[in-house]
């Protein structure tokens, strides 16, 4: 014969279920596990087990994602998670799993989630709710469905140009460029209209140019929403600066006292070119050409004579040039042949020596001061022997010939 169950109040029953969560039996005869009372109690056991997984709670337990659980790749998010269980209220602290996180987000301890997802998906988030605020006592453990949509597709747009660039062979260049669009842009540049491997930023860099560098550079923005070509932006590269080089030297000179001395040098490199020459260690501050010319030299510009050129490049210097400068000879009398007439004019010579300029001059009256000008006769190189003709003018004429300084 069956013992009937014993009628346990509800109210009772409730008050058990919250002190006494779990039911330790100690007794394991036959007679006890048999009798009525037990089997009220493992029956209270049991209902126990299935009441949730919050420890020692009974009630329902739920959780509730506030405004919701959507989002957008790219843009910012915010939700706060809430859970709350029959026994203790509101959890005070939260935990999540790491690893089950939308990426880009995070979670603090009060719930709070915050970030710019960078993913496209859905993603089972666990999260953990706490008795305590310390992330301790009671626990609950809950799934909650991040679902984050792929951004709407917006056309790239170039709000900064590149720009066109002058520099010298082998310094740098750069090409920047500003872009904006969703999502966010790759970036293409391109050399005389062909794709520039591994060059695909926002900036674009020659680290040393070259004079092969030189033409139209352009850059290509792309994304799901379209593409678009900057303008053209130029680069010049100018040959790097070459030092000044002499290909002809300077050459020395021997002339004689009162006549002119010429020095000149010839010389390559990137212009401008600037000259200065030396006398010793004198400066010629008007001497700035490749050619440094000296009128009527005395015995005191005698010397050594030095140019140097320099540009942006650097600075040479010539060879030395010496100058000699030989003293004039003793003037000598002038032997004036006998006159010859012929007709209406007449004729005579005489010998010059060399070095020597002579000007022949005529006197119609012997009481005249004036001397007029008959002819001038340059410096020789060598003696020579000279013949002056001219008109006659009245009967008799008085000629000279000067020896000029």
């Amino acid at each position: 014969m069956r013992t009937a169950l014993p009628r346990i109040p509800a109210l009772l029953l409730s008050a058990f279920l919250q002190l006494a969560p779990l039911l330790r039996i100690a007794s394991t005869e036959a007679t006890t596990l048999a009798s009525p009372v037990f089997a009220a109690l493992r029956w209270i056991a049991g209902a126990t087990a299935v009441a949730g997984s919050f420890h020692a709670v009974s009630g329902a337990t739920g959780l509730t994602i506030t405004p919701g659980t959507k989002g957008t790749n790219g843009v910012v998010f915010g939700a706060r998670a809430s859970i709350v269980s029959g026994q203790h209220g509101a959890a005070k602290s939260y935990s999540v799993m790491a690893s089950s996180l939308v990426p880009g987000l995070v979670m603090s301890k009060q719930g709070v989630f915050s970030g710019i997802p960078t993913q496209t998906g859905t993603f089972a988030t666990r999260i953990t709710g706490w008795q305590n605020a310390n992330t301790s006592g009671d626990n609950f453990t809950t799934t909650a469905t991040f679902t984050i949509a792929a951004p709407a597709s917006v056309a790239p747009t170039i709000s900064v140009q590149p720009v066109s660039l002058t520099t010298t062979e082998g310094d740098p260049a750069t090409f920047t460029v500003a872009a904006s669009g969703t999502p966010a842009p790759t970036f293409q540049w391109t050399f005389a209209g062909k794709d520039i491997p591994g060059a695909l930023g926002s900036r674009y860099q020659i680290v040393k140019t070259t004079l092969g560098d030189n033409g139209d550079y352009a850059v290509v923005v792309s994304n799901t929403g379209g593409t678009v070509t900057s303008s053209i932006a130029t680069l010049t590269v100018k040959p790097a600066a070459q030092p000044p080089k002499i290909t002809v030297q300077t050459t020395s000179s021997r002339v004689t006292a009162t006549s002119n001395a010429v020095f000149s040098v010839v010389a390559t490199g990137t212009t401008p070119l600037t000259y200065r020459w030396t006398r010793g260690s004198t400066l010629l501050p008007a001497a700035t050409t490749d050619t440094l010319t000296l009128f009527g030299v005395t015995a005191e510009q005698a010397g050594s004579y030095q140019v140097t050129i320099s540009n942006v490049a650097g600075t040479v210097t010539s060879d030395p040039a010496i100058l000699v400068v030989d003293p004039l000879p003793v003037p000598v009398p002038v032997a004036i042949g006998a006159p010859e007439v012929s007709g209406s004019s007449f004729r005579f010579g005489f010998t010059t020596v060399a070095g020597f300029a002579y000007v022949v001059e005529r006197n119609d009256s012997l009481d005249a001061v004036a001397w007029t000008t008959v002819t001038n006769l340059a410096p020789s190189g060598l003696a020579a022997d000279r013949v002056v003709t001219d008109g006659l003018s009245g009967n008799q004429g008085l000629y000279r010939v000067r020896t000029l300084p």
